[in-house]
């Protein structure tokens, strides 16, 4: 197998690193290379459903990571490269990288800073036709995404407290389905602590993507605003106004929506209110409608929002429930939006320029005992089609995920987990596709001192799917070694 690769933007990497190093003389800094190497092998080479080859693959890595604080700056890097090798064939040996690179910078006292960011991964070439794909398996695509942004942050004890960003990206996809430059800004104006007897709050945010094989483009605006008077009492009487605006890469994913009214919050504690609305509805996809949001913070620790509202596609939701403590971390969100150019839930033949709308659920619970940890993540993913001539009308997954790490002694643990997903593709021209994974895994780690470390494991991967021929079996044994430089 033969991969074309692609500019990296290596320009954006060594200039945002220039930019924070250049004032981090003081900094503490921790840089960690290492190399690595191990075998897996795999009675399944190309998870296919009949005439199963195995191949025994050896890995050699190389990578540093780095983690830099400056008084007021810092940049966090992970660079790995691996080699694969293949002993059922060797035309399928080839090389991977992967980078998550994040750096900011305040501009003196200022209250400006420059950010950037950059990641490149492997992932799946579409998830209806594998969507577990890793770089041993082979059917990825290497994706790549660079940012650079200049935010301001006022003091929020005057009478103003604004933030506001602008920022612009690129994103190159190995396939080039996808690929975009954009730019935008977002800002949030609200009062400050001094002022007592008002309050507002004004959110906006513009963002516009350009691909960078076609004629596709999209732009989102987004804008909110409550105004109220601040009473004595807990009473606060308010004026709500909601704008959106979408134009997709036609007129079947381009929406917009307006509407205003009255409303009051009542605050029972400093962090902690319920809001109610009636709202007059400017357009043709929604009648008039109440709206309503509670929000509930007694400590920093525990936070509780849930909120119904009306947009451009109807009905609303938005939920977030965490609570911290010792021992447990628990989070449940729900959130809901519009977004183009993205390659979630990507299956073949979709258009990911369009706007669609995503629906995403997400349950994560910790829990860390004195010797073993314990993790639950249980999550929904939605991905809707607003163009009803599109081909692919409704991508879905959901799935739960179980692990457990054991201490057995101070240089060895064990580590085990079971992940399951549901797959469901919709298609306006197709039947509908239902696959469901099951992954099995049990992993050793042995550290035989500070730099030196070894880990071995077994997993097993079943995918059926209501295509026969997309369903497979797959047992994986590996072993690996790590040295800190």
């Amino acid at each position: 197998m033969t991969i074309t690769k692609r500019a990296n933007h290596k320009r954006w990497l060594w200039c945002s690193m220039a930019l924070v190093t250049a004032h981090s003389q003081a900094a503490d800094a921790e840089f960690s290379p290492y190399v690595s190497g191990g075998f897996t092998y795999t009675d399944n080479i190309n998870r296919v459903a009949e005439g199963r080859q195995g191949s025994l693959i050896s890995d050699l890595s190389a990578g540093i990571s780095t983690d830099i604080q400056g008084a007021d700056g810092s940049i966090d890097l992970d660079y790995e490269l691996n080699q694969l090798f293949y002993s059922h064939d060797s035309t399928d040996n080839e090389t991977y990288q992967t980078l998550a690179f994040a750096a900011d910078k305040g501009i003196k006292r200022t209250g400006f800073r420059v950010d950037a960011a950059a990641s490149i991964e492997n992932i799946a070439r579409a998830d209806d036709q594998n969507a577990n794909a890793d770089i041993f398996s082979g059917d990825t695509i290497e994706n790549k995404e660079a940012g650079l942004g200049v935010s301001y942050r006022s003091n929020p004890r005057s009478k103003v407290d604004l933030m506001a960003r602008a920022f612009t990206d690129i994103v190159n996809n190995e396939d080039d389905i996808g690929n975009y430059n954009g730019y935008g800004a977002e800002f949030s104006f609200a009062n400050g602590e001094s002022v007592k007897k008002l309050f507002w709050q004004i959110d906006g945010s513009y963002q516009y993507k350009e691909s960078k094989d076609n004629d596709d483009d999209t732009a989102i605006t987004l804008f909110s605003q409550e105004l109220g008077l601040q009473t004595l009492s807990g009473w606060v009487p308010l004026i709500r106004f909601n704008f959106e605006d979408y134009e997709g890469t036609s007129d079947a994913d381009s929406a917009d929506t307006l509407s205003w009214g009255p409303g009051v919050k009542y605050f029972w504690t400093k962090r902690s209110y319920l809001e109610l609305s009636y709202n007059f509805s400017e357009d043709d996809n929604n009648s008039d409608f109440w709206a309503g949001a509670v929000h509930i913070n007694p400590t920093p620790r525990t936070r509780l929002l849930a909120s119904y509202d009306k947009r451009f596609y109807g009905d609303a939701y938005e939920f977030l429930l965490s609570h911290r403590s010792r021992r447990i971390t628990n989070s449940i969100r729900y959130t809901e939006e519009a977004v183009s150019f993205d390659r979630d839930l990507f299956s073949s033949g979709s258009t990911v320029e369009e706007i669609s709308l995503s629906r995403r659920l997400e349950w994560s619970t910790v829990l860390k005992g004195r010797r073993t940890d314990y993790e639950l993540s249980i999550f929904h993913d939605e991905r809707e089609a607003l163009n009803a001539t599109a081909d692919e009308q409704n991508d879905e997954v959901d799935g739960i995920g179980i692990a457990v790490r054991h201490r057995l002694s101070r240089r060895f643990s064990l580590a085990g987990r079971f992940d399951y997903d549901y797959y469901q593709f919709i298609s306006r021209t197709r039947p509908t596709q239902n696959d469901y994974y099951r992954i099995y895994e049990l992993e050793g780690k042995y550290e035989f001192n500070k730099h030196l470390s070894s880990t071995f494991g077994v997993e097993h991967n079943n995918k059926s799917s209501s295509f026969a021929s997309n369903s497979y079996d797959e047992t994986r044994l590996s072993i690996d070694i790590r040295m800190q430089l």
